[in-house]
Order: C-alpha cells, then sequence, then structure tokens
C-alpha cells in the first residue's frame, strides 16, 4: 500500500530476454512539495513573461511552459494524495498572477468588439461578486476548482494562442460564453454548501 507520500512508477526492467514491469512506491520526502513549488515557479514565470515582447517565441514558450506547471500542480497533488488548503490557494494566486501578466503583455493585440468586451466584463463581476459572497459566507474568498472552471481555464489557455487568427473573434465569444457559465455555477456551489 501506498501513502499519501507515496506514488507507483512503472519502469520497464530487462531480465534476460525478457521485460518485466517493476513498481517502485518510494520516492524522496521532497516530492510532497512538488505541486507547490509548480504554482510557485508560474508565479516566478511571469516576471520573464513580462519582460518577454509579446507574440515571439520566447513569449509563447514561456506561456506554455507556466500553463503546464499549472495542469500538472493540481493534478499531481491530487494523485499523492498531498493536496492541502494552501496548495490551492497557491495555484489560485498564480493563475490570477499569470492572467494578469498574460493580459498585460497581450493587451494591445486584442481587437475585440465592444460587446465582447461587455461579456467579459460581465464574467469579472459575476466573479467579484462570488469573491465578495464567499468571503461573507465563509470569512475568507474562495476560489473554487470545479470542472467548469477548470475546462475554462484549458479553453483560455489554448485560445490565447489563437491571436491573430481569422476565427480568434469566434474562440473568445465561445470562451467567455463557457465561463460565464462556469462563474454562475461557481457562485451557486458557494451559496449552496
Amino acid at each position: 500500500m501506498c501513502d499519501g507520500f507515496q506514488f507507483a512508477s512503472i519502469f520497464l526492467v530487462r531480465h534476460s530476454s525478457l521485460y518485466r514491469v517493476v513498481l517502485l512506491s518510494r520516492p524522496q520526502k521532497a516530492m510532497k512539495h512538488l505541486p507547490n513549488i509548480l504554482s510557485a515557479s508560474r508565479i516566478a514565470l511571469c516576471l520573464p513573461l513580462l519582460l518577454a515582447d509579446a507574440m515571439t517565441v520566447s513569449f509563447w514558450v514561456l506561456y506554455v511552459i507556466a500553463g503546464t506547471t499549472d495542469m500538472l500542480d493540481g493534478f499531481l497533488a491530487r494523485r499523492w494524495g498531498v493536496e492541502s488548503k494552501f496548495g490551492a490557494r497557491l495555484d489560485s494566486l498564480a493563475d490570477f498572477v499569470l492572467v494578469l501578466a498574460v493580459g498585460y503583455k497581450l493587451f494591445p493585440w486584442l481587437k475585440l468588439p465592444t460587446t465582447l468586451w461587455m461579456m467579459i466584463g460581465l464574467v469579472a463581476l459575476v466573479k467579484i461578486v462570488n469573491a465578495i459572497s464567499s468571503y461573507l459566507v465563509r470569512q475568507r474568498i474562495e476560489f473554487l476548482h470545479t470542472i467548469a472552471n477548470k475546462l475554462t481555464g484549458i479553453l483560455l489557455f489554448i485560445g490565447m494562442m489563437t491571436i491573430g487568427q481569422s476565427y480568434f473573434i469566434a474562440v473568445v465569444w465561445i470562451i467567455a460564453c463557457f465561463a460565464l457559465f462556469a462563474a454562475i455555477q461557481e457562485g451557486h456551489l458557494i451559496h449552496s454548501r
């Protein structure tokens, strides 16, 4: 049996002319901190992102690395059983800082119609109301990690890489509609818990 700080890795080991699977279950204790290190590294990657010229290869490489840490931190924490309130808050903070940094760099490239800006503003307003509501209900600000919020993050991550394409506006509308649904669902869950 593996406890919360153990994980199984499969390695193929050659024995005679046959391969067999060997299960390793005792990683170093430091591995339990890897999800939080990934979240913190996402915050640290925002500085080089801010220094890189937008829409360049170096910018997009940093963006993809930061996005990958976002996908890995929660997955690893759940997989290894090392989830924590601190880790969830650090992940939310890292997401927020990354969105601010990327938004700042890409804002000049966003040629969106007024109605789409209004939709994005509506999503932001619902998220702000959710944060205030969670504080009033639970005396702390919560950002729930719902499936809809996770899918919105993935769509946003991929969607930003379509800037400059002829279908970019349609992609942003789809993301904005999905983000609005996720924000409304989050507000409902905050009040129904």
